[in-house]
């Protein structure tokens, strides 16, 4: 367990303890504990594996407190904080994940009107029962009902572009400060995955307490979690918890290397390290006498030092996630090309006002060329979806008209017009072919009947990729990451089926979406299929979304020959034609 595990874990004793009514120096105790723990430099687990008796020189740590963190360390347990736990209803001790709500509060509406969970608290605060409740009253309910409101929305992980957005402004915020030398985002942030917990940033620092200060300094902070000489946390107002650590230059890259993980991709790292003789941590890579026992530091610079020095390739963030990455990187057989952002030269599917988007085709373009992108496919629902303002086949060439009319109008850049044409339930398209044939680029995609069975959609999708017309699979599991579970279909016969019929898998980054995922896009193509990121954009500033798309492509491995879209205009109009 890690220390900010651990940490919570005593934290949340402490809590317990206190609703407990228990002695208040052991509810200190706990929570001095806490506290001393988050801000330490090392990890406990390092701590424990060069001497366990180090572990009660750690301020606040005695005799009983250091058998439990070696438990924790052991096990991934704590026996203790289980039992303690199950004397509550499930859910009763989230509460106080909110706002405004300890453990006193907690106690006195627990024993007043019997509140077991958020859900309990939150009809309660509704009918007005806690006007009555002594030191509480309306405002207190008020507040409350905005402290619930605010935990469902943030309750479990952040989609990836949160996150992401989120680390952006701290970091700018932090290079304001010349203090800060090099700073990256870490954990499952910097590997790309599409949720994220808690942001983790990793800095050097000329002096350390002042970077600490800055921190903790961020405008939005709500409350600062822990402050130590190197490591501080705080919870952001409306966001994320986030973790900042200072670190040595010198084993900057060791440091950076194990804050990104993954724990499975780390694990594995040092099972190799031991192999040869070296000993790896967050310090660097060790040398190890076996003799005197004496370590010497070997490389931790630098990240590609590191690896090198392990016998491997570096290997991107993005595959660090024990998928075989570690046995390519030793073979040298990563992907040379790893897809990039500067790569994308265009987005293939992007919606206008003819149907349910809010951008003239005109301002798609000229944002486009902002992008410095070489084309752009307008490609607009059909008739099915209604309440998208969908076309059918007399609007379709009405409207690609007047599309090509602009092409031509435009300069600097190359405007195609198409569609994203729905597979009806028994797999015909909502479009008749005399439309589809005059489009550049036609995308299939299913919007209804998201539950029918198997055999029955994965038919329905084989059937709609067979009509000749098709270059493209819209999203094609239909999932939306917090809302609905994709399609339940064959994968691997559809993937197959748009290998072979030079049918492009789209990787779609609009809303929710990020659809195909990572491990979809591995596995279809090393099934032979091939793919295209695009945003699905409905707005011109949902253009920007394509750089998860990218991340999403890296996570499956995909080199830039993958993307149709990374094609110079001549090549990828070659690559449509069936």
């Amino acid at each position: 367990m890690t220390n900010r595990e651990i940490s919570i874990i005593f934290s949340r004793i402490g809590d317990i303890l206190e609703i407990k009514s228990e002695n208040v120096f052991r509810v200190r105790a706990y929570r001095t504990a806490a506290q001393n723990i988050m801000g330490l430099a090392r990890e406990l687990s390092d701590i424990y594996a060069a001497n366990p008796e180090d572990l009660e020189n750690i301020p606040g740590i005695g005799k009983d407190l250091k058998e439990k963190i070696i438990e924790m360390i052991s096990t991934g347990k704590l026996k203790y904080y289980e039992a303690l736990a199950r004397e509550f209803p499930k859910g009763f001790l989230d509460m106080l994940s909110l706002s405004g709500l300890g453990p006193k509060k907690l106690k006195k509406l627990r024993d007043e009107i019997k509140i077991k969970n958020v859900d309990d608290l939150e009809k309660a605060c509704k009918k007005g029962k806690l006007e009555n409740i002594e030191g509480m009253g309306a405002k207190t309910q008020e507040k409350l009902l905005g402290a619930i409101e605010h935990f469902r929305k943030r309750e479990g992980r952040m989609l990836l572009p949160e996150a992401d957005e989120w680390a952006g402004k701290i970091v700018s915020y932090l290079k304001k400060d010349k203090n800060f030398k090099k700073i990256e985002k870490a954990g499952s942030l910097r590997r790309g995955k599409e949720t994220v917990g808690d942001i983790d940033i990793l800095t050097t620092a000329a002096r350390s307490k002042k970077a600490m200060d800055r921190f903790t300094s961020y405008p939005e902070t709500e409350s600062i979690i822990a402050k130590g000489m190197t490591k501080a946390s705080i919870q952001v107002t409306e966001g994320p918890q986030v973790d900042l650590r200072v670190v040595d230059a010198k084993c900057f890259g060791a440091a950076l290397q194990y804050f990104t993980g993954s724990k499975q991709h780390s694990v594995e790292v040092r099972k190799i390290a031991k192999g040869k003789g070296y000993k790896v941590s967050e310090y660097g890579v060790f040398s190890v006498d076996k003799k005197t026992g004496r370590e010497r530091m070997a490389a931790g610079k630098t990240e590609e030092k590191v690896y090198k020095k392990l016998g491997m390739e570096w290997i991107p963030p993005e595959l660090r996630e024990n998928r075989g990455e570690i046995e390519a990187a030793i073979k040298g057989t990563l992907p040379k090309n790893l897809i990039k952002l500067s790569d994308i030269k265009g987005d293939l599917h992007l919606h206008s006002v003819a149907s349910d988007g809010n951008a003239r085709v005109e301002e798609l373009a000229s944002q486009a060329k902002k992008k410095g992108y070489e084309y752009i496919a307008v490609t607009d629902h059909s008739k099915l979806i209604k309440i998208a303002n969908g076309m059918d086949e007399k609007r379709l060439l009405k409207h690609a008209d007047r599309v090509r009319k602009l092409d031509k109008k435009i300069k600097g850049i190359k405007i195609l017009v198409g569609i994203e044409v729905d597979i009806l339930e028994d797999g015909k398209l909502d479009l008749e072919d005399y439309a589809l044939r005059e489009m550049d680029i036609v995308i299939a995609a299913i919007h209804s009947r998201f539950a029918l069975p198997k055999e029955k959609q994965t038919a329905r999708i084989l059937k709609g990729l067979d009509n000749k017309y098709v270059n493209a699979l819209a999203h094609p599991s239909g999932r939306l990451i917090t809302r609905r579970t994709g399609l339940n279909f064959d994968l691997d016969k559809v993937f197959s089926k748009a290998a072979e019929e030079n049918i492009f898998l789209e990787i779609n980054t609009h809303g929710e979406r990020i659809d195909l995922n990572d491990l979809n896009c591995r596995r279809a193509g090393e099934l032979g299929a091939r793919f295209m990121i695009s945003t699905d954009a409905h707005d011109i500033s949902q253009m920007d979304l394509v750089k998860y798309g990218v991340i999403t492509a890296r996570r499956g491995w995909l080199e830039r020959k993958d993307v149709l879209n990374t094609y110079p205009l001549e090549k990828m109009l070659k690559e449509l034609k069936k």
